[in-house]
């Protein structure tokens, strides 16, 4: 039997990308995505809970993460958990669990909120033609701390 390690998530960005280049000169692009699942509790009121997601994208992804989404962004994403361990600048050692985003999808309609538009159908072909495998975090720098 194999092994699978896969996160699916739609939901909407908490704030603007943040981007950063390492020291390779590869792109990366980290969101906090929210999601929101609605439910009645036992008393029959309706109640919701948010959770929120810390998602990289490396590469072409995190240029166009960066290009065509925005606070409130509605977004699909594909990806695998990965818990990453770390330095802070007191030396101690932290851990990191984060989504490593390999399949996005802009889901926000033209002319929205969001006003994406046409670069919407753009972006979407330029992130299909250059998918990229997650690369190391090993290419950060030392003293660089999680996003």
């Amino acid at each position: 039997m194999g092994y699978l390690n896969k996160v699916l998530l739609i939901g909407r960005l908490g704030q603007d990308p943040e981007k950063k280049v390492t020291q390779t000169g590869q792109s990366v692009a980290s969101i906090s995505l929210a999601t929101t699942e609605y439910y009645k509790d036992k008393s029959g009121s309706k109640q919701e809970k948010t959770e929120w997601h810390k998602v990289v994208f490396w590469g072409k992804q995190a240029d166009l993460v960066e290009q065509y989404c925005k606070k409130g962004s509605q977004i699909y994403v594909e990806g695998a958990l990965q818990t990453r361990e770390w330095k802070d600048k007191d030396g101690n050692k932290r851990w990191t669990t984060e989504v490593v985003g390999r399949q996005i999808q802009f889901l926000d309609s033209k002319g929205g909120d969001n006003q994406q538009g046409g670069n919407q159908n753009q972006g979407n072909q330029q992130q299909s033609q250059h998918q990229q495998q997650c690369e190391s975090v090993d290419d950060f720098l030392e003293d660089d701390v999680p996003f």
